[in-house]
């Protein structure tokens, strides 16, 4: 009874503090009718609730007690609501930065109850429940009088997250919205699960800052897509600051936030970019209309309008298909002048009432995923142009009418629409989006999701698969180490001075790479430890010699390293990373000395076999280039093999946290790994 609990409690209740009556206010407008009581020793009622001193004076054990007191008194009146009965405790306060060390003490004991007497609680450091289902609202937030009750679900850690969806009225229509706080007992997967199970709610929205238990998390995330249930998160946390310190390429490109999503999108949740996004996949989920893929026709008044929405259309991924000679015929055969196209501008060409609603059924008639009708609309527009939007979204229920193409209203600018136009969506079960860029993000991350391409998931690698013995020092080593697991590495050869490197590069024979190795020696290009495509023993033996004279200077123990010149059309990264919370990961992206600064991988969570390791790459933006280059495609399957490698060895050694190959050379007929480091705990 946690989410829709028969009666409530508000512990801290008072007549002249809005926190104080919020909770009771917003339970009298939603229309609440379990039971209510105030909890205060100074009022008999407050907001026309009556009111008892504590829980203990309570006639009757509450199902939840909303608790709004000071910090240091939260753990008592949980306690007192323990004794008399209480199970389910939300607290709002005892946020960090308000109450500091005492914060952390209560989550603490509030622990110590959950293990000792089972206790749950929301919170603290939350906003608290909104339940449109039920009506209870142990909420300290203003509810306003156009909240849509609908069947979607939401969860946020951030409180201003779960204020900003009610705070949009009528944009998302909502089952129960959950402000999870701080987490004390009640996490991300206990509300997820309450969700799979139930039947008022058939779709999910989720703001993630952290994941502190993955399992838990993942599978929860699973049971809502066994139920049928479109789960949507939005996951923060990407900047630098949240990666300082770590050494290797694949632990600051993956990071906590990336890994999560990663996480979440081979769990089947579609990801937001953010907030706006998250609004718009609401919107969609809360019509209840599904979207079966990326295929869009686009109706405009503007084609001008219409260009910038195909440009937008183009960048997140939605297609857009030409328009069929029988739907263009049907449009011409009226209105020769006309010259029909996707995206579709009919304005002008006679009046809206006459050539709208043929061009609309014309177009509906293509099969096509998605007709969206893009018009501005404001609230401040002039009565004309409300009540033509007001009539395109008649025409764009009717035209789809017995098709399977889902109708959306787009308004590119991201102004409120007008109120009407609001209702009539509403009631037609038509998504009334705002703002080009998130409305069709959104739209292609459902479409992507429908089309299903299946999650990369590898099997378990027996670690006596993996070479044993201790960890590899250097570069070279680790490359053979890999290549024992399918890594493809270059013709290469040890030397402890000049001389010797110029024999070696003779014995190579053609221009060479001469590289500086030493144990735990990162980044060797910038230390000026690299030099690319020699020829002659007399450029040979210069670069040695500086590398020497560097070493010496630098008091580093330093031998050189002689490789064949590998050359190829691209450079990648490939890497592992092992996740403090989601454990063994890879990494595939653009590589090369700009890898960071391009920030272009993709990351899999999880250990890879060959099979997942394949689906990876495909799915992967390195994989399109793969697969696009100009010539002819690039080798796919050495790639695959490269992670393969790298996750086989980095999961087997639990002492590894990250390895870099750094750059693997991919041309038509082979992936060869020319630098590899590894970091350790």
């Amino acid at each position: 009874m946690r989410y829709r609990p028969r009666s409530l409690a508000v512990v801290g209740a008072s007549p002249s503090r809005f926190v104080g009556r919020i909770a009771l206010a917003n339970c009298r407008a939603l229309g609440y009718s379990g039971r209510l009581v105030a909890v205060t020793p100074r009022h008999r009622e407050v907001a026309g609730v009556p009111a008892v001193p504590s829980l203990t004076d309570l006639d009757e054990p509450v199902d939840v007690a909303l608790v709004q007191v000071r910090a240091d008194r939260v753990l008592d009146v949980v306690e007192e609501g323990l004794s008399v009965g209480v199970g389910t405790f939300v607290v709002p306060g005892a946020g960090a930065t308000d109450s500091g060390e005492v914060a952390a003490e209560l989550v603490g004991e509030l622990r110590r109850l959950r293990r000792e007497h089972g206790v749950s609680v929301i919170g603290p450091n939350c906003m608290g429940v909104l339940d449109l289902v039920s009506g209870a609202a142990p909420y300290i937030g203003t509810v306003g009088p156009q909240l849509r009750r609908g069947t979607v679900g939401l969860v946020a850690q951030s409180g201003a997250v779960v204020e900003a969806f009610v705070n949009a009225g009528p944009r998302v229509p909502l089952s129960t919205a959950v402000s999870s706080g701080s987490e004390a007992v009640l996490g991300l997967p206990d509300h997820l699960r309450f969700f799979a199970a139930d039947p008022e709610t058939t779709a999910v929205l989720v703001f993630v800052e952290a994941v502190e238990d993955a399992q838990a998390t993942l599978a929860a995330c699973r049971e809502l897509a066994e139920a049928g249930k479109t789960v949507a998160a939005c996951v923060v946390g990407r900047s630098a600051t949240a990666q300082e310190g770590v050494q290797a390429h694949s632990g600051r490109l993956a990071g906590a936030a990336r890994t999560t999503a990663a996480a979440l999108a081979q769990a089947g949740v579609v990801l937001a970019a953010d907030l706006d996004e998250l609004l718009a996949l609401g919107e969609v989920l809360g019509s209840r209309r599904p979207v079966a893929g990326r295929r869009t026709f686009l109706v405009t008044n503007s084609g001008g309008e219409g260009n910038l929405l195909a440009d937008l259309a183009s960048d997140v991924g939605l297609e857009l298909p030409r328009l069929s000679d029988r739907a263009g015929d049907a449009l011409t055969r009226r209105w020769p002048l006309f010259s029909p196209r996707n995206p579709l501008d009919p304005w002008g060409a006679d009046d809206h009432e006459v050539i709208y609603p043929e061009a609309l059924r014309a177009v509906a008639g293509e099969g096509g995923d998605l007709l969206v009708v893009g018009i501005d609309q404001q609230r401040t527009a002039g009565r004309y142009e409300q009540d033509l939007g007001l009539f395109l979204a008649r025409e764009l229920r009717d035209a789809v009418a017995g098709t399977a193409t889902t109708p959306v209203l787009l308004s590119p600018a991201s102004q409120d629409p007008p109120e009407e136009l609001v209702a009539f969506c509403a009631a037609s079960d038509i998504p009334l989006l705002r703002g080009a860029r998130p409305a069709l993000a959104a739209l292609a991350a459902l479409g992507r999701r429908a089309e299903g391409a299946e999650p990369a998931r590898g099997s378990v690698v027996p670690a006596a698969q993996v070479v044993d013995g201790p960890l590899p020092r250097t570069e070279d080593e680790l490359l053979a180490a890999l290549a024992g697991l399918g890594l493809a590495s270059p013709r290469a050869v040890r030397v402890t001075d000049a001389e010797a490197a110029v024999a070696a590069a003779a014995e190579l024979g053609g221009p060479v790479v001469v590289k500086g190795v030493a144990a735990g020696l990162l980044h060797k290009t910038e230390a000026g430890l690299v030099a690319v495509g020699l020829s002659g023993p007399d450029a040979v033996r210069a670069e040695a010699e500086r590398m020497l004279g560097w070493a010496a200077a630098n008091g580093v123990e330093l031998e050189l390293l002689v490789t064949e010149l590998v050359r190829g059309d691209l450079e990648l990264l490939v890497g592992f990373h092992r996740d403090p919370v989601f454990g063994p990961s890879c990494l595939l992206g653009l590589g090369g000395v700009w890898a960071e600064f391009l920030d272009v991988v993709d990351v899999h969570v999880g250990e890879l076999d060959e099979a997942a390791a394949r689906r990876f790459v495909d799915r992967s933006r390195a994989g399109r280039l793969l697969a696009g280059a100009r010539g002819g495609a690039l080798d796919r399957d050495g790639v695959s093999r490269a992670l393969c490698a790298v996750s086989r060895f980095g999961a087997a050694r639990p002492e590894i946290t990250a390895i870099d190959v750094n750059p693997l050379i991919v041309s038509r007929s082979r992936a060869v790994a020319v630098d590899a480091a590894l970091t350790t705990v």
